[in-house]
């Protein structure tokens, strides 16, 4: 087995500043990031590379013995594919709900790697909608059936009730009396129908609430006390942890959509190419209780 590279830079910079924190800063992941491709790279590995110490950590002898071995390898890697020349131009088509929580806070990162590339980021016009396929990549919200040949799967989904504490005092529901508040949909009521009915919702009804065509809307109405909308370990986590949002009840549905990656009809580039890598490579360091991303409907 190969390692990603991304890990083994990670494991370097730990050698150097004996903290996840300081790695993290560098690599622009979060911490837990970090130690989630530690633990990947000792699995893959087959012996330990950390000890504590204090509040640092310390490479075991026989990690920096591997280090002293790769390093030189992911110098020679870091010039050969270095794109800092890279110029022409990279429209994205990325769903709102992954554009916002999951692009936009990690954008700067792919950037700083290719000053001279022009991005551009589109959002889609309707639920879905991979028009003609005249954007470089798009990043979807799908079922499986509706994705195209060649898509790549990024990531999955799965909903839990959210809404303001002034709506609900802060309390946990049952899952009947969530339905008893005034819900908010997104694209359509089906998705709060699965989501009662695998629950176990019993004596409510979700035919009522309105109807929101961008998720964006509909979180700031929740926030904003209008009502319980579904949410998921993304989209909602800022809100819920600086007290925006809290969650009403604990049943997770999975949705039977998911984030895809597709290819745009464009013809091959670097920046395509770069790009697709960075997602994957960034993905795959993800612990996997965070998979969860995006909200219903056209998230």
């Amino acid at each position: 087995m190969i390692p990603s590279t991304s890990a083994l830079q990670a494991l370097v910079s730990l050698s150097k500043t004996g903290s996840i924190t300081q790695t993290a800063h560098q690599m622009r992941l979060t911490p837990s990031a970090v130690s989630h491709k530690m633990k990947a790279l000792e699995a893959g590995l087959g012996f330990a590379l950390l000890d504590r110490e204090g509040r640092g950590v310390r490479l075991t002898h026989r990690a920096r013995q591997y280090v002293a071995e790769v390093a030189p390898a992911l110098a020679v890697l870091a010039k050969a594919g270095d794109r800092s020349d890279m110029t022409g131009s990279l429209t994205l088509n990325v769903a709102p709900g992954f554009a916002a929580n999951w692009i936009a806070p990690r954008l700067s990162g792919f950037v700083a790697m290719h000053p001279g590339l022009a991005v551009t980021i589109n959002t889609p016009r309707g639920y879905g909608d991979l028009g003609r396929r005249r954007d470089d990549i798009y990043i979807s919200f799908l079922t499986p059936e509706q994705a195209p040949q060649g898509a790549r799967h990024l990531l999955d989904v799965a909903f839990f009730p959210v809404a303001a504490p002034a709506l609900t005092g802060g309390r946990a529901f049952d899952a009947g009396e969530v339905l008893g508040l005034p819900l908010l949909h997104l694209d359509g009521r089906k998705d709060w129908a699965a989501w009662a009915r695998y629950a176990g919702a019993s004596g409510g009804t979700v035919h009522d609430g309105v109807i929101f065509q961008d998720m964006q809307i509909m979180a700031a109405a929740a926030r904003a006390g209008q009502g319980v909308a579904l949410g998921d370990a993304l989209t909602s986590a800022a809100a819920l942890e600086r007290g925006e949002l809290v969650r009403l009840h604990a049943f997770e549905w999975p949705s039977p959509r998911a984030y895809w990656l597709i290819s745009g009809d464009t013809p091959p580039s670097e920046g395509k190419a770069a790009f697709e890598a960075w997602v994957l490579d960034a993905l795959a360091g993800q612990p996997a209780g965070n998979s969860a991303i995006g909200a219903s409907g056209s998230s």
